[in-house]
């Protein structure tokens, strides 16, 4: 039985996660290009095949009443990737910008349920690494690959989303 933990309101992260074959290609293509996974967004050092390709949904900056759950996506959803630039506080984070219906589905579920934004434009996008060193993003050819994610997971927000 849950507790009664389980029910304060508090703030939260909602994210997609991709599938195994997505976070495969993404895992490949940093690879290639150089890319350094051994960071979290803290900046806290990992493992690089712990890096965790992801799009966030909401960080909020209001608390609000959700479980903390795993929600399996079936079928799957996509996602096109459509660029790269710099995102962040300090724009030094590159991320793939991309464009997905199933994304923007889910972003206008969890708005209902009155869920706000930490940033004042939401632009969906998966970050390609955090070790926040400069990088010259005017040259780098973007996959021309799908991406699906499979599960939505709801936590409570950290400084390692």
């Amino acid at each position: 039985m849950k507790g009664f933990k389980d029910f304060m309101k508090k703030r939260k992260y909602v994210a997609v996660q991709y599938d195994q074959k997505s976070q495969e290609l993404l895992k490949k293509w940093c690879k290639e290009n150089g890319f350094d996974l051994t960071y979290k967004y803290s900046g806290a050092r990992q493992k690089e095949e712990d890096f965790d390709f992801h799009t966030t949904i909401f960080y909020t900056n209001n608390e609000v009443y959700l479980r903390n759950e795993n929600h399996p996506i079936n079928p799957p959803g996509k996602v096109k990737i459509t660029g790269i630039k710099m995102l962040g506080f300090n724009n030094d984070i590159p991320v793939f910008t991309i464009k997905s219906q199933d994304i923007a589905n889910l972003r206008k579920y969890y708005e209902g349920l009155g869920l706000e934004d930490q940033w004042d434009e939401y632009i969906p996008h998966i970050s390609v690494c955090y070790d926040r060193k400069p990088v010259d993003i005017n040259n780098i050819k973007i996959p021309d690959f799908d991406l699906y994610f499979d599960e939505v997971v709801v936590e409570d927000g950290s400084e390692d989303v």
